[in-house]
This record gives C-alpha cells, structure tokens and sequence, in this order.
C-alpha cells in the first residue's frame, strides 16, 4: 500500500491507537467517536484496495478510492490513531496492512499498540464489560488500572485487531487489545464502544469523552429492537400480519 504524508508528523508520540470495522462495529464506532470528540486531524495515510468498483448514475461512472488515515490531535497527548472504513479478510492484504501501519509506527517511535474490538459472548451485563489480551506482561498493571478484566481461557483475536499486536511485537513494540462484549455482531454497538472508550481515554490518561451522540444511538437502536420483537410477537398471535398492516 501506498503511503501519503498529508501534514506534519507529529512528535513525542509514544502509543498508536487502532480499529477498524469489526464485530457490531465497536471498533469502528470507538475510533469514529474518539477523533470527532477530539477534533484530530489526518497527517497521514494510506491508499487502500477498496471498494474494488465504480459507482454509475445516469451513464456516468465515479470512484472514490477509500483511505485509512493516521491521526493526531491537535494540541499533543503522546498518542495518534489509526482508522479506516473497512477491514481487509484476504490473508496477504491484511499481512500487508499491518506491516504497513507498524512499519510507520515505528518510524514515529512508538512504544505501544492498543488495538480495539468486539468479544462476542452468550451473556452480557448493562454496563459492557471490557476485556484485554496483552503482549508483554508489563502491560497488565496499566490495562487492569483502567478497568478492563483478563481475557478468560484459550482462543484467537482474529483480524486486524489481533494480528496488529503480532506484527508490532516482530517488531519490538507492546500491545494490548481491548474488547468489548457485545451479544449480537450484527447490529451496531454504541454502548459497548463507549465502554471500550472510557477504558481507553483511563490507558490514555486523557479527560473521559462526551458520549452524548453514543447514548442517543444507543436508544433509537433499542426503540428499534422493541418494536421489531413486538411486531413479531403479534405476528405470532395472530398467525399473520397484525391487523392494519398492508
């Protein structure tokens, strides 16, 4: 992948922050939620392999190449994050962007990687717990401070979130991968990317964040959710459309 130097670099940074699209989106969300509230702004980026089409309207064909981008804040914090609208599945795609990005990472001399994601469990409690897996044990005190719990048994963190903290380990750099729980990867999840935020912003040792926007989706996706299981419960009443729908 190609990259593109937009402004200028910053300095003193010690921690690169990284998500992209995942499970329920938590990744996504976080990482969306984060540079909005801090108003950070892209110094670099590299040009992606997507969308692998071109869009037509009216017998006249555009395309727009999509881009992951490195941010930094404005005003320092010794951190920048890494964001982007999709995840790559190919195997060597995904091998390539991670070498890509801890390859700059290091250029930057970055220390640590906190990657985000999603925990996909049977049961989860109102308040979203966050888990974390880490590289080094060095790490742990730090990442238990700001209250995440110890990733419980034996599996994998497949992924961008996952295989990040492998290459930058290559590479001499720590890591840790915050997850969220969430109980359904195909709807979007708010409230577990806040949970996910306030962990961080504690990693971070930056002020918590404005989570105004989250809750308000939060709550028109529940509204959504009930109406759709009332309907479906009436529905199972009656043994067809409930009365009044066309």
């Amino acid at each position: 992948m190609r990259l593109q130097v937009v402004g200028e670099p910053p300095s003193g940074v010690d921690t690169l922050v990284a998500g992209l699209p995942d499970m329920g989106n938590v990744a996504g969300i976080a990482v969306a939620h984060l540079v909005s509230e801090l108003g950070m702004e892209t110094f670099a980026q590299l040009h992606a392999y997507w969308p692998p089409y071109v869009i037509h309207k009216e017998g006249t064909a555009s395309y727009a190449r999509s881009l992951f981008k490195f941010n930094k804040p404005r005003d320092g914090g010794g951190f920048v994050v890494f964001s982007g609208e999709f995840q790559p599945h190919e195997p060597a795609t995904l091998y390539e962007l991670c070498e890509d990005v801890i390859n700059y990472a290091a250029q930057l001399s970055v220390r640590r990687v906190i990657t985000l994601g999603a925990a996909h469990r049977g049961d989860v409690l109102p308040e979203r717990r966050v888990y974390y897996a880490i590289t080094r044990e060095e790490l742990r005190e730090a990442v238990e401070a700001s209250g995440a719990l110890a990733l419980e048994g034996e599996g994998y963190i497949t992924g961008f979130n996952g295989l990040l903290l492998g290459i930058a380990e290559e590479h001499g750099i720590g890591g840790i991968c915050i997850l969220g729980e969430i109980d359904n990867p195909e709807i979007r999840q708010p409230k577990t990317a806040k949970s996910v935020l306030r962990v961080l912003t504690r990693l971070l040792g930056i002020p918590d964040l404005d989570y105004t926007r989250l809750d308000a989706e939060h709550e028109r996706i529940r509204a959504q959710l009930s109406l759709a299981e009332e309907y479906r419960r009436v529905r199972r009443m009656f043994g067809r459309e409930p009365p009044g729908v066309i």
